[in-house]
């Protein structure tokens, strides 16, 4: 099964489809699915453009309403996580996960499904020690500190991940596990993102909590974003574990060169002749568990951002929900707080028997035929199109997706249960009336305002260059990738000279 991933998407869905495309008649291949690992911008109306922490200069509305709106569908199955510059009102509708537009699934705040027997779970938002500790208590219309709170990773969504205990094929996060570099050519990511330095000395570079995951989970393929680089890396999992580094690593750092012991030295015991015709024992190493590490930058020319990979897919069942974490949720959906305070979980100990118990009931239900793991294609606008001036309120709306999850396994839907449903007409405000009576005086006004000027989308593309590429196996060590042929078919544009927000 060829999958394609992609690194920060910036609502650029056009141009990422449309180099894959390109790709499959260049190679004449077919991919059979697309992730993507954040800063999605799944922007469908102007009132989301209020929701994203981004400078008002970078609050383009992108492809994604297209998409939205059913005016296109997208190519390719495609899977993602949310990033730290995302339309956090929408994905918040989808906490749980699920479509954000036909073919495009959204894998929640944190979340597992399969797609063809592949298990990918993934983790949204980026941390931040300040709001870890705290429960998800952010509320439209959000102030300009829930704008960054809320896409801010929680400890409770962690924890969730860290009851897993099957094994992972693809995990997806936004920044990268801490101390990751130190498993891939630290020299040449140093020289090309030269301020990051100071953090990697000080072992700062990356996510704590994803570290854990990474040590805990231990997929086969670990993709992510965020730091607008490629950086590849193949992670023997005993090294990472005793923080076994490179001689060249080890010179970078100024640590002092690592002793051990040969794990492929056979002991010879002279006493004992009877084994002499056996063949040696794999070494210790040779049985460790390794993982594929992945980040890849955004769309833009001349930059590494997509990469595609062979994956034997295991079934052809398309979309279906993972059982464990089935369990998992219901374990633990009493413990999640839309207060600022968390709510205390049990001892491990405990929450895995409760785990147990409940995947017990759901097999159950499963060999009844009360429980249908098949991902329902149940997506349905919420949001209409709009073209309303930004000072109207903010809607809330009760996404079904939700509530049909909630209802599937049977749990209490937490997440704006208060909202209006969808397609319903928002409510009116003072302004309506205020501009009801301009519109009956004899003078004509002009409507158009400065705010909706400074959020208008520019589709054209202002640039032919090259769009860098790779099209290899995911890599041991870090390449650079030929670009390719800039023709894009049908709506697709190439990217864009216009720059992007790097800031974190």
């Amino acid at each position: 099964m060829k999958i394609a991933i992609e690194g920060c998407c910036h609502g650029d869905l056009n141009k990422i489809y449309g180099t894959i495309k390109l790709a499959e008649q260049q190679q004449g291949i077919k991919v059979d699915l697309v992730l993507i690992c954040g800063d999605f911008q799944a922007l469908r109306t102007p009132f989301d453009l209020a929701c994203m922490a981004v400078p008002d200069k970078y609050k383009q509305m992108g492809d994604f309403s297209d998409y939205y709106h059913g005016r296109v569908k997208a190519p390719y199955p495609t899977i993602f996580i949310g990033g730290n510059h995302e339309a956090s009102n929408y994905l918040w509708e989808l906490y749980h996960g699920g479509w954000v537009a036909d073919n495009i699934y959204y894998l929640g705040n944190a979340g597992v499904i399969c797609y063809n027997g592949l298990r990918i779970g993934g983790l949204s938002g980026i941390f931040n020690p300040q709001h870890y500790n705290q429960g998800h208590y952010e509320r439209l219309p959000y102030d300009r500190s829930q704008q960054r709170s809320i896409y801010h990773v929680r400890g409770y969504d962690v924890e969730k991940l860290m009851q897993i205990q099957q094994p992972m094929d693809i995990f997806l996060s936004h920044d990268w596990p801490r101390g990751i570099e130190r498993f891939g050519d630290l020299g040449a990511l140093l020289r090309v993102k030269k301020y990051f330095y100071g953090e990697v000395m000080k072992n700062a570079l990356g996510s704590g909590p994803n570290e854990a995951l990474f040590t805990h989970l231990k997929p086969d393929y670990w993709f992510a974003a965020h730091l607008h680089v490629k950086f590849a890396a193949l992670v023997n999992h005993d090294d990472w574990q005793n923080k076994t580094y490179s001689p060249q690593v080890l010179e970078i750092l100024g640590l002092p060169a690592q002793q051990t012991m040969n794990p492929d030295e056979i002991q010879i015991d002279d006493e004992d002749d009877e084994d002499d015709d056996k063949e040696p024992a794999p070494s210790q190493k040779d049985k460790a568990k390794v993982t594929r590490f992945l980040s890849l930058d955004k769309c833009l020319p001349r930059r590494q951002f997509l990469q595609i990979i062979d994956v034997p897919a295991k079934t052809d069942d398309g979309f279906t929900y993972d059982l464990e974490w089935l369990a998992i949720t219901r374990a633990m959906h009493p413990y999640l707080s839309l207060q600022p305070q968390p709510i205390p979980t049990p001892p491990k100990e405990q929450l895995q028997e409760t785990i147990r118990q409940e995947a017990m009931y759901l097999d159950d239900l499963l060999d009844s035929g009360d429980l249908d793991l098949k991902v329902p294609n149940n997506f349905a606008p919420t949001a209409q199109p709009s073209t309303q001036p930004m000072d109207r309120r903010i809607p809330v709306y009760l996404n079904p997706q939700t509530t049909d999850f909630c209802e599937l396994i049977g749990i209490e839907n937490k997440i704006n249960v208060g909202g209006q449903p969808p397609d319903s007409p928002l409510p009116p405000t003072d302004q309506d009336q205020h501009n009801h009576e301009q519109q009956q005086q004899p003078i004509q006004q002009d409507q158009h305002s400065d705010t909706q000027q400074s959020i208008q989308q520019d589709q054209h593309s202002d640039t032919q260059e090259p769009i860098q590429q790779d099209q290899q196996p995911l890599p041991q060590e870090d390449q650079v990738s030929e670009p390719v042929d800039t023709t894009l078919p049908d709506h697709m544009d190439s990217p864009s000279k216009k720059p992007r927000l790097d800031s974190e």
